[in-house]
């Protein structure tokens, strides 16, 4: 029984020790999965099992060096940098990491950005002498910063190590023709040739000087010689089918390309497919990425290429198809699921959207992209709130995206908490601080809170790296406030020169002339402008616009109709002439011009809103109800939807209750709004309740110009026995008396009239 007792013992002991593994045993396990998983190109799986090895040693600095591995090959590169960077925080003798980060650094541009990668080159080449990738990448570095000599001297240093190095003759062959010294590159290049006539290598770097100095002839011999040396040379093979490509030999590039695409790896597979589908050869190509894709279903990378050239062909269906096929076989494949809820956002089924997202959330909880993806559902809903929600729980499991944090930074300005999103920006890594996309979304945060003189820093770093639209235009907003106004004007002409149909710019330009009180000259500058682009629709629908401003009403149907024969199907100018129709009274066209455009988008929120409105205009209230509901279940926060659902529902029916239940929705989404105080006046009014309405109701006619205010409060008051009420509904009888409450009014006048006699 002891002997049995024992066994049971050390049983149980081995069992708990199997399940209780140490933090590094469990690290190193994740670790183990993840680079199987990273080299079989499984970027999603990869990416969970380095983060979970993450969370059982966080202090470690190899998985986030992992993860920025994936990032790289992902083409990700500022996630990268920012899991570069982590790990050199976590471990600065990480010398792998290092290098990788001053390697994304030198790709940027900015003074600080290469002496930051300078600095890490320099300090791997000191501890580890022999180390030839981090003499080259700091020789590339110093060749950024214009120190050919320096980087001239480092790349002999890793010839010496490795002789014949390619990436090492390569920038040697660069840091002479820097110091202008082609004919010793050329030389230094020919001598390496004569030290390794069988070498590809060798070959190729001679070929591509031969490209740099416009020599395509001798390039093509060089890179066919480094493709006879060795036929699978994937880099010889890109180059000459490029150089083909470039001279108009397309046949031949193609020929190359295919070549190039029958390598073993994978990074090649799809060359020649894009090829077809550059030359316009769009149903070939779809050939070839189809049989990428059975040839390898295992590949979710060639899979998303082909479901997004079955979009843009057209083939929808072929799209659809391929996913529902994936996730019959996989129901747990997050990529195609994801892929999925895009494509039923894009189909207005959001329903359907989030079904998937929560799925991928239930079977990969710690990864970030599926709360991208639902925030950009919520955005099209118009649930703010969520979408901020989902943007920060997406930050919070992966810091390093940059489009997220720029999106949420962005939101939180809009909702006037520049203060918020400054924290949010500043929370950034490093790395991304000093990116145009970056500093565009900063200064915007330091305008809203009118920090300008740091503002103006940001601009002006800005404008060092980029000549953006969006720096420009910051550039000519504090120009303006400087009153600088020649010089503002040349920012926004140097927009319009890069994007003639930038309307940022043009209603800026309408600003500037406004500011200094020439409004006249605006609307002749628009006038010639639009003159000056008559085959730009969204120019012409811009001077419609502002001749409405300018009561023109006429010649704002001109520039309207202008843009529709510029581009039949600009949606801006339908809908700019509906609302002109509508303003005019002509309810029959505008009708026909909303239906037209509803058969093309029957899923669109917005023409279900117009139509809403203007069914209610024509008394159709029972159709003005439907669509403003179906705008509702759409976007459940739509203000606008959900006030005039509540406005008709208590107008045009008895449902008191359920108009309540929207209007203090819209009381809880726009609490200072007056026309959502109207509105739940006007029900507590229809209910009876009329002391409450008549608290409402003064509250809203403190803000709102519109009769239709004047009409309840004044009806409220004679419920009440208040003498003002009277005078209150004559006013609005003679100011409005089409209005569908002035036969209420009158009804109340004619009884109050008798008491007051």
């Amino acid at each position: 029984m002891r002997r049995f007792a024992s066994y049971l013992l050390i049983a149980g002991l081995s069992v708990f020790g199997a399940c209780s593994r140490s933090p590094q045993q469990r690290e190193a396990r994740f670790l183990e999965s993840g680079k199987k998983f990273l080299e079989k190109r499984d970027y999603t799986r990869a990416v969970l099992q380095f983060r979970r090895a993450i969370q059982a040693v966080p202090a470690d600095a190899e998985p986030y060096y992992q993860l920025g591995l994936i990032h790289e090959a992902a083409g990700r590169l500022d996630l990268a940098a920012a899991s570069f960077r982590k790990a050199t925080e976590l471990n600065p003798k990480h010398a792998a990491a290092q290098l990788k980060l001053a390697d994304l650094l030198t790709m940027r541009n900015g003074k600080a950005a290469l002496e930051d990668a300078q600095r890490r080159a320099l300090e791997v080449a000191k501890a580890f002498p022999d180390n030839v990738d981090a003499l080259n990448t700091l020789a590339l570095t110093e060749l950024r910063l214009g120190e050919p000599e320096e980087a001239t001297r480092h790349l002999q240093q890793a010839l010496e190590r490795l002789p014949g190095g390619l990436e090492s003759e390569a920038l040697l062959m660069r840091a002479r023709l820097a110091q202008g010294d082609v004919k010793g590159a050329e030389e230094a290049l020919q001598q390496s040739v004569r030290k390794a006539p069988g070498s590809a290598k060798v070959a190729l770097v001679l070929g591509r000087f031969y490209l740099v100095t416009h020599r395509p002839g001798l390039a093509e011999q060089q890179f066919r010689r480094a493709i006879q040396l060795d036929p699978k040379d994937g880099p010889a093979l890109m180059d000459l089918g490029i150089t083909l490509f470039h001279a108009n030999r397309k046949e031949e590039a193609g020929e190359v390309f295919r070549q190039l695409s029958a390598l073993p790896d994978k990074i090649y597979k799809p060359v020649h497919a894009v090829f077809l589908l550059e030359t316009g050869q769009r149903d070939a190509a779809i050939g070839e990425f189809q049989k990428l894709t059975r040839e390898d279903p295992s590949d979710r990378s060639a899979r998303t290429r082909l479901v997004k050239i079955y979009l843009v062909a057209g083939r929808r269906r072929d799209a659809e198809k391929l996913l529902a096929d994936a996730i019959a076989k996989n129901h747990k494949d997050a990529d195609a699921l994801l892929q999925r809820s895009e494509l039923s956002m894009d189909a207005g089924r959001y329903q359907d959207a989030q079904n998937d997202i929560n799925l991928v959330l239930h079977f990969v909880p710690e990864a970030a992209e599926p709360h991208a993806v639902l925030a950009r559902l919520y955005e099209i809903r118009g649930e703010t709130l969520n979408q901020r929600q989902e943007l920060s729980e997406a930050l919070r499991l992966n810091p390093g995206l940059l489009t997220v944090r720029l999106e949420l930074a962005r939101l939180l300005i809009a909702s006037k908490a520049a203060n918020t999103a400054l924290e949010v920006l500043e929370r950034a890594p490093e790395a991304q601080k000093h990116g145009v996309p970056f500093i565009i979304q900063h200064n915007y945060a330091l305008l809203d809170l009118g920090r300008r003189d740091e503002a103006r820093q940001g601009v002006a770093e800005g404008l060092g790296l980029a000549r953006s639209p969006d720096l420009l235009l910051q550039d000519a907003s504090l120009k303006m406030d400087d009153k600088r106004y020649a010089s503002a004007r040349a920012s926004l002409d140097e927009i319009l020169k890069q994007n003639p149909e930038d309307l940022r710019a043009l209603r800026a330009l309408v600003q500037l002339y406004s500011v200094q009180n020439q409004n006249a000259a605006a609307l002749t500058m628009a006038r010639e402008y639009a003159a000056g682009h008559k085959s730009s629709a969204p120019v012409q629908t811009f001077l419609g616009e502002l001749l409405v401003l300018h009561d023109k009403p006429a010649a704002a149907r001109n520039a309207f109709m202008a843009a529709k024969a510029a581009d039949p199907g600009y949606r801006a100018a339908d809908l700019a002439l509906a609302r002109l129709d509508v303003s005019e009274g002509k309810l029959e066209p505008a009708h026909r011009t909303l239906s037209a455009l509803l058969a093309n988008h029957r899923n669109d929120p917005e023409l279900w809103l117009y139509m809403g409105w203007l069914n209610n205009m024509e008394k159709n209230y029972p159709q003005a109800l439907e669509y403003f509901r179906k705008v509702v279940d759409a976007e459940p926060t739509n203000v606008v939807a959900l006030n005039n659902l509540a406005y008709l529902l208590a107008s045009q029916t008895d449902r008191f209750d359920e108009a309540l239940k929207y209007a203090q929705q819209v009381k809880e989404l726009a609490p200072d709004n007056a026309g959502v105080d109207d509105t739940i006046g006007w029900i507590l009014y229809r209910k009876g309740l009329y002391p409450s309405a008549v608290k409402y109701l003064e509250s809203a006619a403190k803000g709102e110009a519109d009769p239709a205010v004047r009409y309840h409060l004044g009806m409220a008051y004679l419920k009440l026995g208040d003498k003002r009420g009277q005078a209150t509904l004559r006013e609005a009888l003679k100011e409005a008396p089409d209005l569908p409450e002035a036969p209420m009014a009158e009804h109340l006048l004619a009884e109050a009239a008798p008491r007051s006699n």
